[in-house]
């Protein structure tokens, strides 16, 4: 296994480039997916017919429990090549909050319009948030900058120190202080520079 030490800690170097690498391809291939939706789905103005909260349960790692999660539901009608559809999409994200999901279904209520997205292969896939806006890309960016920080903590290890290092021991390579006649780790005889 790959490990450097650093202040006290080991760093498995292997491991962390590994989830680094991985966190950035799913973070490409994620915004790149994200890009193709926006750049191939056409906008169409929608009227909202319905909007709703509902509830789930949703397990929770921390407590080992379940806890209540909430979904806003709109519903649209729309026009497609002179076809009226009518279509349910969510805003792609659930929440603990009951009120932030009756805030947004309330921003969406009956009879307001917005414009949505639908998928030209299957116009009755649509997307209520799809564009150019950081609420839509905001899965890709974050899960990028997690891998540019595990790529950063392997980098800073892999770096040589600028300051300067103590002498090793030609046996075992430890590092040892000026005074000490005998490796601490080894046993093995030490010489000063300067001998």
């Amino acid at each position: 296994m790959a490990t450097t030490q650093g202040s006290g800690a080991y760093v498995n170097v292997r491991g962390m480039s590994v989830v680094g690498l991985a966190l950035l391809a799913f973070a490409g291939w994620f915004g790149h997916r994200q890009y193709a939706i926006v750049h191939s789905w056409p906008p169409v103005e929608g009227v909202v017919t319905k909007s709703q909260v509902s509830t789930h349960g949703s397990f929770d790692r921390r407590s080992g429990g379940s806890s209540t999660m909430y979904r806003t539901e709109v519903e649209f009608r729309y026009t497609v090549d002179g076809n009226e559809l009518v279509a349910t999409t969510t805003p792609g994200y659930d929440s603990s909050s009951r009120s932030d999901m009756e805030d947004l279904a309330e921003a969406f209520g009956p009879g307001t319009h917005h414009t949505i997205r639908y998928n030209p292969a299957q116009p009755h896939e649509i997307l209520m948030n799809a564009g150019y806006n950081l609420g839509f890309f905001a899965p890709a960016l974050l899960t990028g900058g997690l891998g540019v920080l595990f790529l950063g903590i392997v980098v800073h290890h892999l770096l040589p120190s600028r300051g300067i290092k103590a002498p090793q021991c030609p046996g075992c390579g430890q590092p040892f202080a000026a005074s000490q006649s005998f490796c601490r780790n080894c046993g093995a005889p030490l010489q000063s520079k300067a001998a």
